[in-house]
């Protein structure tokens, strides 16, 4: 069905009244992207989308922490500087990946949910995370170092 004089008309005033696109579009006959599009070519005042957030989101970044930590390249003159106005509350900053003590063994004995889990707790096998016994049965060798393992095994 082709726009009208009438549809027009009936399409302006239902637009004054604030109906949704849709609404209009069922009223009408037509597609709801119909009635936006002739409201676009006829000049109809724009409405905020219903998608879009018209409230104005916090800075993240003013949010948080005031205290900006101190980086190693910058100036003495700097340090200085803040050492005189005050010293302000700078958080000690942990890397949890870093740490100089070494756990034990991390092979879980058990299910999380039982009383009595735990972790293996043996010393560590080298650089990895379980004792020498876990590691045998976490890390598989590939089938060729295996092979090559067992001909030298069986040379010996």
């Amino acid at each position: 069905m082709p726009w009208d004089e009438n549809n027009v008309s009936k399409l302006r005033e239902l637009w004054d009244q604030g109906l949704p696109t849709a609404q209009i579009g069922k009223l009408l006959g037509f597609t709801k992207n119909a009635v936006v599009g002739k409201a676009h070519r006829i000049g109809l005042e724009r409405r905020p989308s219903p998608i879009r957030r018209t409230a104005i989101k916090p800075d993240r970044k003013k949010a948080r922490s005031p205290v900006m930590p101190k980086l190693n390249f910058e100036n003495k003159h700097d340090e200085v500087k803040t050492s005189i106005e005050g010293s302000n509350f700078q958080p000690m900053v942990k890397n949890l990946f870093n740490t100089a003590v070494k756990r034990g063994c991390e092979w879980p004995l058990g299910h999380p949910d039982e009383s009595d889990f735990h972790f293996c707790g043996k010393d560590r096998f080298e650089d990895k995370p379980y004792c020498l016994d876990h590691c045998a049965l976490a890390y598989v060798i590939p089938e060729k170092e295996e092979n090559e393992r067992q001909e030298i095994n069986t040379r010996i």
